[in-house]
């Protein structure tokens, strides 16, 4: 197997871990007499109406998945995502991202409705997922859409962390920081798929649910899909490491973190695999196309962490990497001979914040599109 097709099936095994159907068969659960929600029982007998909502990169199959669990007991609900497609049960509206559109505001003014129609004696469940900042959003008073826009691609151009950004986000909206779930009148549990670090539950998706009342579960999160992928791997290869979950920095600083893991153990083991987990920054500085991964894979073979042995692969769960129809990037030896028969200058591509056309003509770029989940990005290094 190359290490293209080995890297490939290492990323889709973490990925396999956080898809919906996984997740949701999990931790959901009915019969006769009761609805069950990660290990806690809810009595039929006591629920009126059962509502759903799924908001999110993984709000269309996070929903579908629901639906297929619980079937015709849902009564009413929503379904907000990037993707096209339907459910059976209730409304799918397809929305926008990264960037707010009037499609955002349609989408909240559809589900702040739901969510005001329900009664006390109703109950929920919320699956929420990375995304939704921009897919749902009713601005505070006076702020227009075009202004909203400006706002929103200053801010995720800016290299800002998503913690700051999503401050920012709360500040300006009438449904974030909780402000959705004080519009309804019925219990619920919300099920939170988790792509920030730490999984910070006032962070994800702009926490419209967390209101101090409503109950959270992380059902998903960076760890649960690399310790699969770890799982998978350690069947070929004694050496797995998950150096980090929690990678937290520009992808400058990243880089060279990751340059020191690779040195550190290149010294001691004849093979190896080491998977990092977590979400770079980067600044836009042109007027390129790329993403964080392919910033960051164009930095480490700046930094020649790639040889006859070694390969990397950096890919973001979600499918998408910034504003490129791609994923992410390989690097492996032959990329070099590649580099001077096409006779490129990464450096020039790297100042322009073009680092998905440097791969794409290479034939380096990885792109499978979105996967219809989020949990951050996944950096694997293989030696073998």
């Amino acid at each position: 197997m190359s290490n293209k097709k080995h890297l490939k099936k290492i990323y889709y095994h973490a990925l396999e871990a956080v898809k919906a159907e996984a997740m949701i068969s999990t931790n959901i659960a009915i019969d006769e007499k009761s609805l069950t929600i990660c290990n806690v029982s809810y009595p039929l007998e006591k629920i009126n109406n059962l509502y759903l909502f799924s908001v999110g990169k993984a709000g269309l199959g996070m929903a579908k998945a629901t639906e297929k669990v619980l079937g015709n007991a849902i009564k009413g609900g929503i379904a907000i995502s990037h993707q096209e497609g339907e459910c059976e049960f209730i409304d799918h509206h397809t929305s926008t991202h990264p960037l707010v559109s009037s499609k955002s505001l349609l989408g909240a003014e559809k589900l702040i409705e739901s969510v005001g129609s329900m009664k006390e004696d109703d109950f929920f469940i919320f699956c929420l997922s990375g995304g939704a900042s921009a897919m749902i959003e009713k601005p505070i008073d006076g702020l227009h859409l075009d202004s909203l826009q400006k706002i929103s691609a200053s801010l995720l151009g800016s290299g800002i962390d998503i913690t700051t950004l999503n401050i920012v986000r709360k500040a300006i909206s009438q449904i974030k920081g909780g402000k959705l779930a004080n519009m309804s009148k019925a219990d619920g549990v919300v099920l939170v798929l988790s792509d920030v670090i730490g999984d910070d539950l006032n962070t994800i998706g702009s926490a419209p649910m967390m209101n101090g009342e409503t109950l959270h579960h992380i059902i998903g999160n960076n760890e649960i899909a690399l310790k699969h992928a770890k799982q998978y791997i350690s069947k070929d290869i004694d050496t797995v490491k998950i150096v980090t979950t929690t990678l937290n920095r520009s992808s400058k600083k990243a880089s060279s973190y990751i340059a020191k893991q690779i040195q550190k153990y290149d010294k001691k083991y004849e093979h190896f695999c080491l998977l990092f987990g977590g979400e770079t920054t980067t600044k836009v500085k042109g007027d390129g196309q790329g993403g964080r991964n392919q910033e960051l894979a164009l930095r480490l073979l700046l930094k020649k962490c790639v040889d006859d042995n070694i390969s990397i692969l950096s890919a973001g769960s979600d499918g998408i990497d910034g504003n490129s129809p791609s994923t992410g990037a390989y690097l492996d030896a032959k990329i070099y001979k590649k580099i001077k028969k096409a006779k490129l200058n990464p450096k020039e591509y790297l100042k322009k914040s073009d680092s998905y056309h440097f791969f794409e003509q290479l034939g380096y770029d990885f792109t499978i599109g979105p996967t219809g989940t989020n949990v951050m990005d996944f950096i694997i290094v293989l030696k073998k």
